[in-house]
């Protein structure tokens, strides 16, 4: 090999030199940040041999090769163990996915503890990579440290196959190796533990890993590296080959190397390669025995990888954050808005005494969650306050020990978000479909471009510090696109949480489906890896539950996922994730078992079935019992107790304290019930069960006041202060706790009761709405007003129930109240709310908010909304029971043309009709959608009533527009006297109708039919009520509804019913029902049915046989119906109406099944999809349907449990289809499918599993009139069971 002389003599030089220092420095091993142990003196290691350069620290002797930038062999410098590294040459290197050869480009230049070497590739003139190897302690780096190449060949991504930076082999002593995926299936382990013996079996490809870890009986080793591939695929899906592990044999023994995965150098579509930090390394790190333990295992290159190993940003503060909770915002409702949250961040902090907390705001932007992604900055939600409130929550929270994040989305975008464009997205790929249809970004552009980079720092320059997370939502993608959008957040300085374990997992501090216990299955929760939580079990809250270790969790209580307990959210705090967190403030060093030591002197253990800690002897947890110290020197701190069961127990206490303080923890702070004194060391505690106590040597520090309402011009807005200091009160008013532990003002006894402060410091002249939740006693009524500003609005009755799942009130009869003011000149208003006397009903009123908004009124009107200054809600309309109580699917839907009007990517409708805001309903659940309140829309009994509203539908069938009344008696459910249809109309309509006043607390609203076409929309605006005048007809008290089967047969007379239910305070005669059918249709009998007396509170059915033409098209059609009857002289009639289709003709040849319209279809999830799997919520978001591998063109994909129903008319023979669990889960889902002709089953499928083939199905469905295609789950829950019917295909006759 010829070396110039000047590079020549330099490396021969430096190989001199490292000889010698091998030879001369010797002493113990030095220990490193992570506690690695020390040995005994160092014997004199022999120098390398001349084929062999040497570079070394203190702690190592690396022998390198001069060939190719790999490491031979490491030598410990203290007792001489030695591992190897590359056994054999490197001779080809993948560049691009293609190998090349690749020689060195001259002997490697050298120093004392580095080799540098260039790289040529003779395939590919003007293409080098320089190359180092470096030991600093015991740490080894390979290093690309310079790429050159040319316009005829760029550089993309590099691939060293073989290139194994350390391995061990049969023939060392006690070799065994320790590898691991990033896996978050609960229910098993990806650790893989093996010893390496002359009987392991040679592996015929390599194997991918996420951690490595090699050892043999005196040294130990772990791998980093900063792989990263492009486009990952296969076994590096999911960072599953950072690193390449295999077993080889040789004449003499086996041995197993390790090296890394893929680096990109330049992902495709850069606007550069990478430079600095970003070239490719890889790390290895070489330990002795670093637990002291006596031997050398695994779990000793565990503890030397945590001084190699990638850390996320904010992981030191990891075990601080105790508390992790989600204020939810959604769909408008704006019900946690941030100065609520303030206060909810104070009351935990004062509940735990100060423990850290980590706040996920869900919904901080636009509408709410969910809602303009990607819109990071710029577009905040103003019904929640805006970004003015955002920053006073981020300022004053981080005095309560509170650290901030927000839930974004990088994944979708929606139409109505500001940077929404047909660049940042592929309109092609709908993605998530709830308060709208979102569609897939292009990730790879959106990194490239800068964008996302862009809009994040737009968030980070509008929003405090104190915002420090981003929680990146439903973010599927691994490889070098999230490595760039990781690299590209941090360098803003933002920390991570995701919702899966796995993802982002080098920068993930919090997993929301690893914590939320409650959420997704059991096979996707925690990292599954005990190898990957010894290292980083402090580092982050990605984990599954363990018998010592615990786990963090998220039991919440302001709404998400219909949480609203706040009992069970601290019995949380202290029951599970204190715990947790106090093994968290140290270092695993030694796991046997459930026996774990840990730095600190610590150990957890299970002592006769209970979970046990010690702390320096003293036993600080048993069981559900614990005084465990709390403070960052673990010396004279507070400790917190905890007793589940209650009780007198004794705690062995540091020394030094002469006595402690006993403090129990209340929502209001630290409350003294006792001084103890150690006595032999132990302290004797009396504690109720469940309620957590702080103790503090000598007395606490001074309680920090809590300022309820800091930042709104309402204090104490909650009623959180026991004394309602905040409030002047008269009557019998109190603070109410419930059994939630929900806070509330009671207004109760038979004498007027009132609430009142005076609101300063607003804008004069200047216009705001007050409002509160009110609930009167159910069953009961009792007038309670809420007056500020010379305005008032009353509630009287509380009927209707709070379905709002984000609620903190829902499943209660809470109510949001609300009256528009104008300030006067001082700006000083007195509000009161007040429970009149008379009734002993009790009234409850919480969360009272004053907002500057002026909606837009109209002369001449009760009621107005144009839904341009909407404070908070919907409006005059509150959520009804459409979908129980859940996340709704209506929204106030924000302008953002074209992409939010009709047209843009088959649009049918707009979703804004007038200005810049309407109300939308986006494929709502069946139900009653919303409706008005007397206290929002007050309609007099025996007055009519002109209700009108411009609107959109994209759908015949869908809709109905409902009027109804609650029953003052507040017995019974609300009564709906009149369902109109609410045919198609994708241009702007005006609807309106006449409404008589009567019966009740009369109401108006928005109804979704059950059996609506699936992604039906409705958009409403300017919703007017005017009041007509006295009545000339009485209101008919009573209710009209249609039932009819979902399709009716042409030429055949199917069953239509009508049932009048009497709601009058007296029996009715003489009632007659009439049927008003389209034009060619008939019913038997034709004319008017007379019915039997009905009594008050009964009800009767009439019956037709109704006949469609047998020419009827196959389209939606009106059935309505009346009855008509006079009660007191007065003529009243009630009327109703149904929309019914017709079946579908049957099939004339051989069908595909998606080609054919179905007669029903039930899924369980989202929609049936053709010729495409199932997806998310929406029509047509699925991905191309593919069983065992093979795609399919045609099909259905769908989610059990499912039923596709279809009309055959006798005219079919054969369905065959190849059936299975869809490819999209890779290895969950168990689906049994079968199919039945006319009610009969004639076939069904074994249990089919994730990882199975397609079944080929055939069923015999001769002469069936109608056939039914089912997937059951398989018997364990339906989590995961995405049900293809691939080419399924009815074989028909003409």
């Amino acid at each position: 090999m010829f070396l110039p002389p000047s590079r020549r003599i330099r490396a021969a030089c430096a190989l001199a030199a490292a000889s010698a220092t091998v030879l001369a420095l010797s002493g113990p091993a030095l220990a490193d940040a992570a506690g690695l142990a020390t040995g005994p003196a160092a014997a004199p290691v022999p120098a390398a041999g001349p084929a062999a350069p040497v570079i070394a620290s203190a702690q190592l002797s690396v022998a390198v090769a001069e060939d190719f930038p790999r490491v031979l062999s490491y030598t410990d410098r203290a007792d001489g163990a030695r591992l190897l590294g590359s056994t054999a040459p490197v001779t080809r290197v993948v560049l691009n996915g293609t190998p090349y050869a690749v020689q060195a480009k001259g002997a490697p230049v050298l120093t004392a503890s580095s080799a540098a070497y260039t790289l040529a590739f003779p395939e590919l003139p003007g293409v080098e990579i320089d190359a180092s190897l470096r030991v600093e302690g015991r740490t080894t780096t390979f290093r690309v440290t310079a790429v050159r190449d040319t316009d005829a060949f760029r550089v993309g991504t590099l691939d060293i196959p073989g290139h194994d930076l350390v391995s061990v082999g049969s023939a060392d002593g006690g070799a065994a190796t320790a590898f691991t995926r990033l896996d978050p299936d609960s229910t098993r382990t990806a650790d893989v533990f093996a010893q390496v013996t002359d009987a392991t079996a040679a592996e015929a490809n390599p194997v991918g890993a996420s951690y490595a870890i090699v050892s043999t009986g005196r040294l130990a080793a772990a791998v980093e590296s900063n792989s990263s591939y492009d486009k990952p695929a296969g076994a590096s899906a999911r960072d599953g080959a950072r690193f390449w592990h295999q077993a080889r044999k040789s004449d003499t023994e086996t041995r197993v190397g390790v090296w890394s995965g893929q680096w990109t150098y330049r992902g495709a579509g850069a606007p550069q390669p990478e430079s600095g930090d970003g070239l490719p390394w890889a790390k290895v790190v070489v330990t002795p025995d670093a637990n002291a333990d006596g031997a050398t295992d695994w779990q000793d290159g565990a503890i030397a990888f945590r001084t190699i190993g990638i850390k996320a940003p904010g992981s030191e503060q990891t075990p601080d954050r105790v508390v992790a909770h989600i204020p939810f915002n959604f769909a408008s409702q704006a019900t946690h808005p941030f100065l609520r949250t303030l206060d909810d961040v104070k009351r935990i902090s004062l509940a735990t005494d100060g423990l850290g907390q980590f706040a996920l705001l869900k919904g901080y932007g636009s509408e709410g969650h969910d809602s303009a992604h990607p819109d990071y900055g710029g577009n905040y939600n103003k019904r929640a306050g805006g970004l003015a409130d955002l920053n006073t929550l981020l300022k004053e929270g981080r005095k309560w020990g509170a650290g901030f994040g927000v839930h974004v989305n990088a994944t979708e975008s929606y139409p109505e978000a500001k940077n929404f464009s047909e660049t940042l997205v592929d309109k092609t790929k709908p993605g998530w479909n709830w308060l709208n249809q979102s569609y897939y970004i292009d990730q790879r552009r959106d990194i490239n471009s800068g964008d996302l980079a862009r809009r994040f720092q737009q968030l980070r320059d509008e929003t405090d510090p104190n915002l420090s997370a981003l929680y990146i939502d439903v973010y599927y993608t691994h490889g070098w696109i999230a490595d760039k959008t990781m690299q590209a957040v941090q360098a803003q300085g933002w920390n991570v949480a995701t919702e899966w374990s796995e993802k982002f997992e080098r920068a993930s501090l919090w997993s929301h489906w690893a914590n939320d216990l409650d959420y997704g299955g059991a096979t996707n929760k925690g990292l599954n890896s005990q190898i990957v939580r010894f290292i980083r079990n402090g580092e982050k809250d990605v984990w599954n539950n363990h018998p010592v270790l615990g786990q963090t969790a998220l039991v919440d209580f302001e709404g998400w996922t219909g949480e609203t307990d706040w009992n069970d959210f601290t019995a949380n705090i202290w029951q599970r994730n204190l715990p947790a967190k106090y093994l968290q403030q140290q270092k695993i060093t030694r796991w046997n078992g459930n026996d774990l030591t840990f730095t600190g002197g610590v150990r957890g253990t299970v002592e006769h079935g209970s979970r046990t800690f010690y702390e320096n002897g003293r036993k600080v947890l048993d069981g559900d019992a614990y005084l465990l110290p709390w403070a960052a020197d673990r010396k004279g701190g507070k400790l917190y107790h905890y007793n589940k069961a209650g009780g007198t127990s004794s705690w062995a206490v540091p020394a030094g304290a002469r006595s402690y303080s006993v403090y129990k923890l209340t929502d209001n702070g630290r409350v003294k019930t006792a001084t103890v004194r150690p006595v032999g060391g132990k302290v004797t505690l009396d504690a109720v069960a469940g309620q957590p106590y702080v103790l503090y040597p000598d007395r606490a520090p001074a309680q920090r006041a809590a300022k309820w309402g800091q930042g709104t011009p309402v204090k104490d807005p909650g009623f959180n202060d026991a004394g309602l200091g905040a409030w002047a009160r008269a009557g019998t008013v109190a603070r109410d706790t419930d059994a939630q532990g929900r806070n509330s003002a009671k207004l109760s006894g038979a004498a007027t009761a009132s609430v009142r402060q005076r609101i300063t410091g607003l804008t004069p002249g200047a216009r705001y709405t007050a409002s509160a939740l009110v609930e009167v006693e159910a069953g009961k009524a009792r007038p309670t007003t809420l007056s500020v500003g010379g305005k008032a609005v009353t509630v009287e009755r509380s009927a209707l129930d709070d379905r709002v799942a984000a609620s903190d009130w829902n499943g209660t009869r809470f109510q949001r109240a609300k009256v528009t003011f104008t300030a006067p000149a001082d700006g000083s208003v007195p509000l009161r709310i007040e429970a009149a006397g008379g009734s002993t009903a009790t009234v409850r009123v919480d969360d009272v908010r004053i907002v500057a908004n002026a909606p837009a009124t109209k002369d001449g009107a009760v009621a107005y909304e144009d839904f341009e200054a909407v404070d908070q809600g919907w409006g005059p309309f509150l959520k009804g029971d459409s979908g129980g109580t859940t996340d709704p699917r209506t929204h106030i839907a924000q302008l953002h043309a074209p992409y939010t009007q009709a047209g843009w990517n088959g649009k049918a409708i707009d979703d804004v009709i007038g200005g810049a805001e309407s109300l939308k309903s986006h494929d709502e659940n069946s139900g009653l959608v919303y409706r008005t309140a007397p206290w929002t829309v007050p309609m007099k009994d025996g007055h009519s009533y002109r209700v009108e509203y411009d609107y959109q539908s994209s759908h015949a069938g869908a809709y109905e527009w409902v009027t109804g009344y609650d029953r003052t008696s507040g017995t019974g459910p609300a009564v709906e006297t009149r369902r109109t249809p609410i045919g198609q109309q994708r241009t702007t309509g005006h609807f309106a109708e006449t409404v008589t006043a009567g019966c009740g607390d009369t109401w108006t609203g928005l109804r979704k039919r059950g059996d609506a076409p699936d992604g039906a929309d409705f958009v409403l605006d300017s919703f007017t009520v005017t009041d007509l005048g006295p009545a000339a007809e009485r209101a008919a008290c009573g209710t009209l509804a249609v039932t009819a089967p979902e399709t009716l047969e042409p030429g055949r007379a199917n069953e239509v019913r009508a049932t009048f239910t009497n709601d009058e305070a007296a029996a009715i005669t003489g009632a007659r029902a009439t049927l008003t059918l389209p034009e060619g249709w008939s019913a038997e009998p034709a004319a008017p049915v007379a019915l039997d007396p009905v009594a008050a509170g009964g009800a009767t059915t009439v019956a037709w046989r109704i006949t469609p033409p047998v020419d009827a098209a196959y389209r939606p059609y009106t059935l309505g119906a009346e009855v008509a009857y006079d009660l007191g002289g007065a003529a009243r009639k009630l009327t109703a109406a149904t929309t019914v289709r017709t079946l579908p003709p049957p099939p004339t040849a051989d069908s595909w099944a998606s080609d054919l319209d179905w007669t029903s279809a039930t899924n369980g999830w989202g929609p049936v999809e053709r010729d495409l799997s199932n997806g998310e919520t929406g029509t047509g978001d699925g991905s191309p349907l593919r069983i065992g591998g093979v795609t399919y063109a045609k099909g259905l994909g769908s989610h059990a449990p499912a039923k596709v129903r279809y009309y055959l008319g006798g005219r079919c023979t054969s369905l065959t289809a190849e059936v299975g669990v869809d490819d999209v889960q890779t290895s969950r889902g168990t689906v049994r499918f079968s199919v039945l002709a006319d009610g009969t089953e004639k076939v069904k499928s074994p249990v089919l599993k994730a990882t199975d083939a397609a079944w080929s199905l055939t069923a015999d469905v001769t002469g069936a009139s109608y056939v039914e295609l089912v997937a059951d789950d398989g018997g364990d829950g339906n989590g995961n069971d995405h049900a293809d019917w691939g080419n399924a295909r009815f074989h028909c006759a003409p």
